[in-house]
């Protein structure tokens, strides 16, 4: 998997289609490309390849680039980035197209033709019925002049179609090795429509050859599309760059990856609580493997340690759990003020305004949980009974303990309330004086501790007991004390059914 081009500038770029928000495939696909020009002291260019008008949006083209910024993938040429190679949107390219197409007519290496869409269509039926590959027969190919004249002044609007040379047609891949497909398989291809907008393949050709890239390295889907375009290069006597196609994404019951099932857009694992830092750690493992176990990388490692010689030619298993993982240990990893900035619109979108909150009781809050969340978005209902004055409803039975009774219950929970009000507020003589309570009435400490848990959180699990309540509070410790007690007087009350 060696490459030969390294010695000259290295240009590597991205080029999505703004047809929906930044794909976690296009994501991984930039990343690869951002390190290897960094690596090499090269450029990354981000270019729209918005031919198709229809489908293509600007509220696509700000999503793609927004994912990208988010995280932390930067370009240094771009459409919001001025270069020497611009413009950067295939939509403000059209001459350039236009001139090479018409260069290749000129030369007899592309024509115009006429067919129209049900013509082409019922000669792919034809076809198939006689089991041949659907193929375009070329039936536009040798006209005269004349006969294009008189196509013309039917009014029939031309295409230009790229005539295919027959034979083989071979390319060496950086990740797959040496390639090669037989071109008589497909016969001519449309390069240019006849509303003058290119076709695919023909516009990634001028543009990769016009912005002098010198690496291509994209998703499998094109491995196809590149056979064509070795060809187009071949014909525009332009020199191919390397090109390198990294491993399909797949759901982990080995189907396509898909938004059937499952987040697949950078956006949706952002709103989720999942860390930019984690993310590219994460996507940077998609089919690509450092030459230790360590799998928890920064960026840094990742461009002292990547090569396109780790890169894997099988498939690659998007893990949603080990993602979760991975997210977990980056959290862990923060500094508790990066953490709580990073938290806050998570908190105040569920309604627990930060602004209002004490900020030391947000800190602590947050950092009594950072070892158990996983994603930034579990931190609301983490803290909720930390930052809120009255717990959410909750079921009694937590408060009642094992083998005691709600009367045996609500009674040592009226000896632990005075305890914990006559104690001094820290966590040696919470515990000690809490301690003393079960011993004095035969209780084990543990069954103690687990429904004064429950009567000042609500919860069974939360973090350690003693550290909670500093953090919740003694006035609020008191008064969850009294509603707990006052829950279960009414499961004493309560007539047997």
């Amino acid at each position: 998997m060696s490459d030969s081009r390294v010695a000259q500038p290295v240009r590597t770029r991205i080029a999505p289609s703004p047809t929906g928000h930044c794909h976690v495939g296009t994501a991984r696909t930039a990343l690869f490309n951002l390190l290897y020009a960094r690596q090499h002291g090269g450029s990354f260019v981000l270019r729209i390849e918005d031919t198709d008008a229809q489908r293509s949006s600007a509220e696509s083209e700000r999503g793609v680039l927004d994912g990208l910024s988010w995280l932390g993938l930067e370009w240094d040429e771009g459409p919001d980035r001025a270069g020497p190679y611009g413009p950067y949107r295939s939509s403000e390219r059209l001459s350039l197209y236009e001139e090479a197409a018409y260069s290749l007519v000129a030369r007899d290496l592309a024509y115009t033709c006429y067919c129209t869409a049900e013509e082409l269509k019922a000669e792919q039926r034809a076809a198939q019925r006689a089991r041949r590959p659907p193929k375009y027969s070329g039936r536009c190919r040798d006209m005269t002049s004349a006969e294009r004249r008189a196509q013309e002044a039917e009014g029939r609007s031309a295409r230009i179609m790229f005539k295919v040379r027959g034979g083989l047609v071979e390319y060496h891949d950086l990740v797959l090795g040496d390639l090669e497909e037989n071109s008589d398989l497909y016969g001519d291809i449309p390069i240019m429509r006849s509303t003058g907008w290119p076709l695919f393949n023909f516009a990634v050709v001028v543009d990769d050859h016009s912005m002098a890239i010198s690496h291509v390295l994209r998703g499998p889907e094109h491995v196809a599309n590149t056979y064509r375009q070795v060809l187009i290069y071949e014909a525009l006597a332009w020199d191919t760059p390397s090109f390198g196609h990294l491993p399909l994404l797949l759901n982990p019951d080995r189907s396509k990856i898909s938004k059937r099932k499952g987040a697949v857009y950078v956006g949706d694992f952002r709103d989720q609580g999942y860390l930019p830092e984690a993310m590219v750690n994460f996507l940077a493992l998609l089919g690509w493997h450092p030459s230790t176990e360590e799998e928890v990388l920064i960026f840094d490692s990742l461009l002292e340690t990547f090569s396109l010689d780790r890169v894997s030619r099988s498939p690659a298993v998007f893990d949603d759990k080990k993602l979760e993982w991975l997210n977990g240990v980056w959290i862990r990893s923060l500094e508790l003020n990066d953490l709580v900035s990073r938290a806050s619109p998570f908190l105040n979108q569920a309604g627990l305004s930060v602004g209002e909150i004490p900020p030391e009781r947000i800190k602590a809050a947050v950092g009594l949980e950072q070892e158990r969340v996983k994603r930034l978005s579990e931190l609301p209902e983490a803290t909720s009974f930390f930052l809120r004055d009255e717990l959410d409803d909750y079921d009694s039975k937590i408060l009642i303990a094992r083998r005691r009774s709600a009367t045996e219950s609500r009674d040592v929970l009226a000896s632990a309330k005075e305890a914990i009000a006559a104690a001094e507020w820290d966590e040696v003589d919470l515990e000690k004086a809490i301690r003393a309570v079960a011993d004095e009435l035969g209780w084990r400490h543990g069954h103690l501790f687990m429904i004064i848990r429950g009567a000042i959180t609500g919860r069974t699990r939360t973090p350690p007991l003693f550290d909670t309540m500093l953090v919740v509070g003694r006035d609020r410790v008191l008064t969850r004390l009294d509603e707990a007690r006052d829950r279960l007087d009414q499961l004493v009350l309560k007539p047997a059914t």
